[in-house]
């Protein structure tokens, strides 16, 4: 679940500041806008007493007793009725906690508490919140151009719709080099650029009659117009409404994210269920995967995988890094490796079709199905059973 929700919290001490301050960096809310103020409930109603009241209230009293419920009463005057409240005091009461939760506090925490109290406390406030949008967002991400990020997306997509017999998505997210349509071998009609043109009215069936299918699996694809000329730029607001429509619409939507640097690439793959770092095995990649790895971080957390998957394994020979060198370097063991197999790739390109189909015994072709398998949070691979660390963070480590 990622949060875009606007909150406000008026705080006493410099603990619970720094502990709501954490926040904006971790992956459940770092789509929203959380602005803090100090003054504890009455700043809060003074502040709200004119101004339009955001979906979440954080507040802290030091006050005691009855003296919170006068306090919580004007805050009441002020508030709309949807509003949220969660409200952090320093009276370890359970009489107390239940009067506020029966007054409509959604809920009491003590202080002084951590960032992960607080965080744990706003995904039970808003469970449930995102329930009609179930899919798994799954990005692929190369680390340098020519890495072979674009067609391991769009295989594993394949995979995915044929091993699982679901509905799953392909989305070129390279407006001007996309490569999408060219593998599926699709003449597009409409394209993305369609689709994020009219985001005042984007709903299911209308997504529809952008996507193409390939051949009788449940794969569905939005391809990109591959175009210089377009004249148009992804922006974080358009790609989360895509996104939302999506999840709704297929059981896997696979991201080919393409080696660019911008805003919504930046939210794009620190939201997904799945980040899979394409790599050659060389130095430049084990750096740009490095850098990415450090940056989301405190964004992605423990509990949403980030994988990588080395890529054109052989190529170089000699000169291939090791998976102990990214390893060593990344605190991240890589996941599984694709082996250099430029015939079986090029023949699969020549002929429109998938590498399982045209070629079924390449030893890249069994990596990618085992891929498939990894990510799809169905199972567990052979390869997974030998390889550990896949998510950025060993578990129990802090965040």
């Amino acid at each position: 679940m990622i949060l875009r929700i606007p909150i406000g919290a008026f705080l006493n001490s410099r603990e619970t500041v720094e502990a709501v301050e954490a926040l904006k960096e971790d992956r459940l809310l770092f789509r929203s806008t959380i602005d803090v103020h100090e003054g504890g409930i009455l700043a809060a109603v003074s502040y709200l007493a004119d101004k339009q009241t955001p979906k979440l209230l954080i507040v802290e009293t030091s006050s005691q007793d009855d003296r919170i419920f006068e306090e919580l009463e004007g805050l009441a005057n002020v508030c709309d009725p949807e509003t949220r409240v969660i409200l952090i005091g320093n009276q370890n009461d359970i009489g107390l906690f239940r009067t506020l939760i029966q007054a409509g506090i959604s809920d009491y925490l003590i202080t002084p508490l951590g960032d992960d109290v607080l965080r744990d406390s706003i995904a039970k406030v808003f469970e449930g919140v995102d329930s009609d949008t179930s899919g798994r967002v799954i990005a692929f991400a190369g680390m340098t151009g020519g890495a072979g990020s674009s067609v391991i997306a769009q295989n594993v997509a394949h995979e995915l719709a044929v091993a699982y017999d679901e509905q799953a998505i392909l989305v070129d997210l390279d407006l001007s080099y996309g490569t999408a349509a060219l593998t599926y071998n699709m003449q597009p009609r409409q394209t993305i650029v369609d689709a994020l043109s009219q985001t005042d009215h984007l709903d299911a069936g209308l997504l529809n009659q952008f996507f193409m299918d390939f051949g009788e699996s449940k794969l569905s694809v939005l391809a990109s117009p591959s175009s210089l000329s377009i004249g148009m730029n992804i922006t974080p607001d358009s790609l989360d409404l895509l996104l939302r429509v999506l999840k709704s619409m297929a059981e896997f939507i696979v991201l080919d994210v393409p080696h660019v640097w911008e805003p919504w690439v930046n939210d794009v793959i620190a939201g997904a269920d799945e980040l899979i770092l394409i790599c050659r095995p060389n130095l430049t990649n084990l750096r740009n995967a490095k850098n990415v790895v450090e940056y989301l971080g405190p964004k992605r957390g423990v509990d949403y995988p980030t994988r990588v998957v080395l890529n054109q394994v052989g190529a170089a020979k000699r000169a291939d890094l090791k998976d102990k060198d990214f390893k060593d370097a990344l605190a991240l063991e890589p996941s599984l490796s694709i082996p250099y197999d430029p015939e079986a790739f090029g023949r699969a390109l020549n002929i429109g079709e998938m590498m399982s189909k045209a070629s079924p015994k390449s030893k890249a072709t069994a990596a990618i199905i085992d891929l498939a398998k990894l990510v799809s949070a169905r199972e567990a691979s052979a390869e997974e059973g030998k390889k550990k660390g896949f998510s950025m963070f060993k578990k129990g480590a802090k965040k």
